[in-house]
């Protein structure tokens, strides 16, 4: 792994755990192996690095919603199905870029507020966009009802997802696993054809 993926890595999990105003380019240095002054030859200050971090989390969401749709479902409920479980089993891994993600979209630092929102704001509509046009090859292929539109489809989707996150912090994998049966459930009869 190169220098800068290693800072942006060590920077999300101290953003992560300690927040930003408890992140220092100190602790970030020691904890990559590197002189402070290093570190500020690739980052000029810890709010370069704070943004980068966020671009980068943003990024791989988008291309891990993306992925999700890139199984071995052979009907569209099961393509679908097979999404929405990794995105559960993703959730529940408790790393350090839900954590970053999590903590950052609700309680974005000081005077950085809009920033970050846009940011995160933007990765989520590529994600649901994604979504969308899933929706809509499964309508064309007449697999789900055009009663409800992508868009809306999308919502209770991510409505979903949204409440199982809230989950992970206080029951396991197996209670979390068996509420996101439930939901599921409850979710395809409602879009099915």
């Amino acid at each position: 792994m190169h220098t800068k993926e290693r800072i942006l890595m060590e920077g999300m999990e101290l953003f992560a755990t300690h927040g930003y105003n408890g992140t220092s380019m100190t602790k970030i240095a020691d904890r990559v192996g590197l002189k402070k002054s290093s570190l500020y030859a690739h980052y000029s200050s810890k709010e370069e690095l704070f943004f980068d971090v966020t671009t980068k989390i943003a990024a791989d969401y988008v291309h891990f919603v993306k992925s999700t749709f890139e199984n071995n479902g052979q009907t569209t409920e099961e393509k679908l199905y097979l999404s929405f479980q990794a995105h559960v089993k993703d959730m529940a891994n408790h790393d350090s870029s839900i954590e970053f993600y999590n903590r950052f979209s609700s309680y974005p630092p000081t005077g950085f507020e809009s920033r970050i929102l846009e940011l995160l704001r933007d990765s989520e509509e590529q994600a649901r966009k994604a979504f969308k046009e899933e929706i809509k090859k499964a309508q064309k292929a007449g697999d789900i009802t055009d009663e409800v539109s992508p868009e809306d489809a999308a919502r209770a989707f991510y409505g979903l997802l949204d409440g199982l996150s809230y989950e992970t912090s206080y029951y396991n994998m197996d209670v979390i696993e068996n509420h996101g049966e439930s939901m599921w459930k409850v979710f395809w009869r409602g879009v099915k054809a």
